[in-house]
C-alpha cells in the first residue's frame, strides 16, 4: 500500500478525488460492490433515480433492491453465468425497479476487478437509464402491432423494400395468403409474382408497365395460388418511384386478400342473374297466358261456333220436317246434330286438358320409355283392327326423367297422329328412334303418311290448327298443341319436317337433368337447345 511518504502520493490522491468527482458528477449510475456481490458504494446519480441512499444500499445485494416482479429472469440468470466465468458484462437491458415501485429500464455494464493473483476483488457496475428509449421502442413496437393487427383483419399484407440493405421483406399476412409458413428469408415482388395464377401473369405485366411508364399508382386485382394449391384474389396497389435510371418498381407494395370481397361479387351477380331469370320467367309466363288466351278466344269465337251453327241449323230444318209430318226425313238431322254435339265435346274436352295442363306440377321420376313406347303401340295396334301396319322401333330406347303420366301422352298424341295422316297408305309404316345429344335425348317419330307443306310448319303446334280439311282426318287441332306444352314442361323442344305426300317426322327433345321447376328449364334458360336443327 502506499503511504503518504511515497514520492507522487498527493498527484494519485488528487487524480482519485478527480475521479470520484467525474463519477458522482455522471447522471449514469454507478456501483461497486464486493466479490460477495455486496455493494460497498454508489454514486449520487444511483441514488437520485433508484431512491435508496448509500447508507441503505451498503452490504445488500442490488437485486435484493432493484429487481421486482417484471424484471426479467433469464436476463439476471445470463448475468449470473457471466460474473462467476468472471467475465465483463456488455450493453445488458434489464428492467429494474426504484424504492418507490416504479419501473424504469438501465443499461448495464459490469467490470470484475482482478487482484494480482486473478482472483475477482470487487465488481464495478455502469448502469445507464434507457427508460424513456426503452418506451419509445415499446409504444413503436406497440403501434407496429397495432397496425399488422389492423393489416391483418383488412387481410392487407406488405413487400417493403429497405433501400441501405437492397432487401425485400413480406409481411405475415402475405405469408397467410400464400399458405407458406413464416420465415426472415429475403423476399421481394417478384417472389410474390411467382405465385400468381397463369391466366392472371399478362394483367399484372401490363399494369406494372404502364405504371412505370406513366408514374401514375399501380392498382390491380389478380389471382394467386397458395402453396396448398387454393386459388385466391389478391388487389396489389403500389407508387412507382424515382431511381437512378428512371421510374422503378414500387419501394413499397401493398397485398390485400380480397377473395371474400370478390366471394361477395360474385354471389350478387349470380343473384341478379336468378332474379333476371326469373323476371324472364314470370314474363314469359305472362306471354304465355296472354297467348292462352287468345287461343281461347279464338276457339270461342270461331271453333265452339261451327258446331253450335250446325246444331241450329239442323234442329230448325229438323222443326220443319216434324212439322210437316217426314218422321223418316227427319233421321238424317239428327244424326248431324249429334254428330255437331260430338264435335263440340271434344272441342271442351281438349280445351280443358290444354288449360289444366297449365297449372299443374309435374311427379317426376325415371321414365322407362322404351316399355312405353311398347304400351302405346300395342294399344293402337288393337284399335286399327285389320289394318296392315309395320312398327320400326329402334332397339335401346332410353330411359328419361319425367312424368310418366305426361310423357304417355305425348307418345299417344304423337303414334296417333302418325297412324291418321298415314291410314290412307296400304301398308302404314310408322318408324320411332333416338339418338344422344349433348344435353339431351332426341326421340322422333317418321310416318308415310300425306304429309304437309313445310311453309306451314309455324302454325302446327298451334291450338285448333289443323293443316289438313280433308274430313277423311278427324281432329280438334288441339293434340300437337297438348304434346307442345307438355314437351316444354319438361325443359325439351318440339318440330317437325316433312312434305306433301312424303311422310311426316316429328322430333322431341328432352333435356338429361331435368330441374324442379323444369318450365323453367326451357322459359329461362333457351340457349341450351340452340344446337338443335329447326
Amino acid at each position: 500500500m502506499p503511504n503518504a511518504s511515497m514520492p507522487g502520493f498527493d498527484d494519485v490522491l488528487l487524480r482519485l478525488q478527480m475521479l470520484e468527482m467525474i463519477v458522482q458528477g455522471t447522471s449514469n449510475m454507478v456501483v461497486v460492490t464486493d466479490e460477495e456481490r455486496r455493494i460497498t458504494w454508489v454514486n449520487a446519480a444511483y441514488t437520485r433515480t433508484t431512491g435508496w441512499s448509500m447508507e441503505e444500499c451498503l452490504g445488500r445485494r442490488p437485486r435484493e433492491l432493484l429487481h421486482g416482479p417484471r424484471t426479467d429472469v433469464q436476463t439476471i440468470a445470463q448475468v449470473g453465468t457471466m460474473l462467476r466465468e468472471p467475465e465483463a458484462v456488455r450493453d445488458i437491458e434489464i428492467l429494474n425497479y426504484k424504492r418507490s415501485g416504479e419501473p424504469y429500464w438501465v443499461l448495464l455494464n459490469i467490470e470484475p476487478i482482478l487482484d494480482s493473483a486473478g482472483r475477482v476483488v470487487s465488481y464495478v457496475s455502469i448502469q445507464t437509464d434507457i427508460t424513456e428509449r426503452k418506451k419509445r421502442e415499446l409504444h413503436a413496437a406497440d403501434m407496429q402491432s397495432r397496425l399488422e393487427l389492423a393489416q391483418r383483419l383488412a387481410r392487407l399484407g406488405r413487400i417493403e423494400y429497405d433501400a441501405e440493405s437492397g432487401v425485400s421483406r413480406w409481411t405475415s399476412e402475405i405469408f397467410r395468403l400464400l399458405a407458406i409458413e413464416r420465415d426472415d428469408e429475403p423476399r421481394g415482388t417478384q417472389a410474390f409474382l411467382s405465385h400468381v395464377h397463369p391466366q392472371d401473369i399478362d394483367t399484372i405485366k401490363r399494369a406494372l408497365e404502364h405504371s412505370m411508364h406513366s408514374g401514375e399508382e399501380l392498382d390491380v386485382e389478380l389471382r394467386v395460388i397458395a402453396a396448398n394449391g387454393a386459388i385466391r384474389w389478391a388487389r396489389c396497389r403500389g407508387v412507382p418511384h424515382e431511381g437512378r435510371n428512371g421510374v422503378d418498381w414500387p419501394l413499397t407494395l401493398t397485398v390485400q386478400d380480397v377473395t371474400l370481397y370478390k366471394s361477395l361479387i360474385e354471389q350478387r351477380r349470380l343473384r341478379n342473374e336468378e332474379l333476371n331469370h326469373q323476371v324472364r320467367m314470370r314474363t314469359r309466363q305472362l306471354e304465355e297466358a296472354y297467348g292462352s288466351m287468345e287461343e281461347f278466344s279464338y276457339a270461342l269465337s270461331h271453333d265452339l261456333r261451327t258446331p253450335l251453327r250446325h246444331i241450329a241449323g239442323f234442329a230448325e230444318l229438323l222443326r220443319e220436317e216434324v212439322s210437316s209430318g217426314n218422321g223418316p226425313g227427319s233421321l238424317p238431322y239428327c244424326d248431324k246434330i249429334m254428330r255437331a254435339t260430338l264435335q263440340m265435346r271434344g272441342l271442351i274436352d281438349g280445351m280443358m286438358s290444354f288449360a289444366r295442363l297449365g297449372r299443374k306440377g309435374m311427379a317426376v321420376e325415371v321414365v322407362d320409355m322404351a316399355a312405353l313406347v311398347d304400351e302405346v303401340v300395342a294399344t293402337l295396334s288393337i284399335d286399327t283392327g285389320l289394318k296392315k301396319m309395320r312398327w320400326h322401333i329402334q332397339p335401346g330406347l332410353p330411359a328419361v326423367q319425367g312424368d310418366p303420366v305426361l310423357l304417355r301422352e305425348v307418345w299417344v298424341n304423337l303414334l296417333e297422329n302418325a297412324v291418321k295422316y298415314a291410314s290412307l297408305r296400304d301398308v302404314i309404316e310408322i318408324e320411332i328412334g333416338w339418338q344422344a345429344q349433348p344435353m339431351g335425348l332426341e326421340f322422333h317419330v317418321r310416318d308415310n303418311g300425306v304429309g304437309f307443306d313445310p311453309a306451314q310448319a309455324g302454325r302446327l303446334f298451334g291450338m285448333f290448327q289443323r293443316l289438313h280439311s280433308d274430313a277423311r282426318f278427324e281432329g280438334a287441332g288441339i293434340g300437337l298443341a297438348l304434346v307442345r306444352r307438355i314437351v316444354e314442361h319438361h325443359g325439351g323442344r318440339i318440330w317437325a319436317h316433312a312434305q306433301p305426300d312424303q311422310g311426316s317426322t316429328f322430333h322431341v327433345f328432352l333435356p338429361s337433368q331435368l330441374e324442379r321447376d323444369a318450365r323453367e328449364v326451357t322459359q329461362g334458360r333457351p340457349d341450351r337447345l340452340h344446337h338443335l336443327p329447326g
